[in-house]
């Protein structure tokens, strides 16, 4: 009994780390926002539309041809399906605000999005079980609309909203809040993902084995490297938009919100094997995504 209480603690201890993570991260991204940055969007929405384009329709269509010819276990392939219905989102905004790409767009794109998938995520997920699970399998796992709708609206927008007021009507001290929460939220990052990683389902772990890590990660891979660069290049050669908010559409497509689709397979529907695809993508995806756009960025002021 009382093993089985320490458990649940333990449990309870991961879900509410991570929820306190995704919170902490929007709102230091908020901070990061002014009106006049909303206003010049507002005058150039080209930008918005194909990166809204991108997130909500490609990046979900790529997932789910690699997940349903990838030859990996049903979970995994509602994982990586999930993880795909997470576009950008805390994570992708952190980046695009450590790199100085186009903030504004991204959580534009993020603001809407996290309206959206109110409803797509429970819907497709709820598709995606019952496409890739067995009738029996399928049976024991649903994603709940309303606690799933609750959930992205508390820890997405509420605390984003919070940070931008924040900062318009505390200027000074909001950006100085900005730098402590560039690196608070790094550590609180890595905390969550070891944990998960590391750890064992006792102890609110993945339990995860090197082998399941392997056998995952080519997939994983291929989905993350493969919508950032397509991506970008879409919306730069063939839509003509600038080298700033290609980046940035790259970088909200390219990295999912791993931290939400694991409270998504975790909590949300309590399996832990459709966490992994998440989990596994979350310990490269950020620093490839980094050094990318840092990289895109650093040459184009090069250029100048």
């Amino acid at each position: 009994m009382a093993r089985e209480l320490l458990r649940m603690i333990d449990l309870n201890f991961i879900d509410v780390l991570n929820t306190i993570v995704l919170i902490s991260i929007m709102f230091g991204v908020g901070t990061s926002l002014t009106v006049d940055d909303f206003r010049h969007l507002s005058k150039h929405p080209q930008a918005w539309v194909i990166g809204m384009i991108l997130q909500m329709l490609w990046l979900p269509a790529m997932a789910f041809l690699i997940a349903w010819l990838a030859p990996l276990s049903d979970a995994y392939k509602v994982g990586l399906f999930i993880l795909a219905l997470c576009p950008g989102g805390t994570t992708s905004n952190f980046v695009s605000f450590l790199v100085d790409a186009n903030v504004a767009l991204s959580i534009s794109l993020t603001t809407v999005n996290s309206f959206l998938i109110l409803f797509t995520i429970p819907f497709f997920a709820n598709l995606g079980l019952e496409f890739f699970l067995t009738e029996e399998a399928e049976s024991s796992f649903s994603l709940p609309v309303g606690e799933t709708a609750a959930q992205v609206f508390g820890i997405i927008l509420t605390p984003a909203l919070l940070g931008f007021l924040y900062r318009r009507y505390q200027d000074t001290n909001a950006q100085k809040v900005q730098q402590f929460f560039k690196w608070i939220n790094l550590v609180l990052l890595a905390l969550v993902y070891a944990i998960k990683f590391f750890f064992g389902e006792q102890s609110g772990g993945s339990g995860i084995s090197w082998a399941e890590v392997w056998q995952i990660l080519p997939y994983a891979l291929l989905l993350h490297l493969l919508t950032m660069f397509s991506s970008y290049w879409m919306a730069k050669r063939k839509s003509g938009l600038s080298e700033l908010d290609a980046t940035t559409i790259g970088i909200e497509v390219g990295l999912q919100n791993t931290t939400l689709a694991l409270l998504i397979t975790s909590t949300l529907i309590g399996n832990e094997e459709m966490s992994k695809p998440a989990l596994v993508t979350a310990v490269f995806a950020f620093f490839t995504t980094i050094t990318w756009s840092y990289s895109n960025m650093k040459l184009k002021s090069n250029k100048k």
